[in-house]
């Protein structure tokens, strides 16, 4: 039976590029960016696919999340809101 392991996703509005960056703290180099929120959702579902695929496949070690806290970010989609987040416990 599989595992399943759960990744805390970062998403920072960037307004000078026009779009968000999506990355996992836990994942070095597992990032992306869409235009929109639900894109950089959408791309960040398919950048972790790749991402532990392509450990798995190199035999590599698949990194887990750090232990404690998970913070849970929501991004205001309105300029010059900033984003807000809360911890879930």
């Amino acid at each position: 039976m599989a595992r399943t392991r759960t990744y805390s996703l970062t998403i920072e509005f960037h307004p000078d590029e026009g779009g968000y960056l999506a990355y996992f703290p836990a994942l070095p180099g597992c990032h992306t960016w869409g235009n929109s929120y639900e894109e950089a959702v959408k791309n960040a579902e398919e950048a972790l696919i790749g991402y532990l695929e392509a450990l798995h496949k190199n035999g590599e070690k698949i990194h887990r999340q750090p232990s404690g806290r998970t913070v849970v970010g929501r991004v205001a989609r309105g300029l010059g809101r900033k984003p807000t987040a809360r911890q879930a416990t």
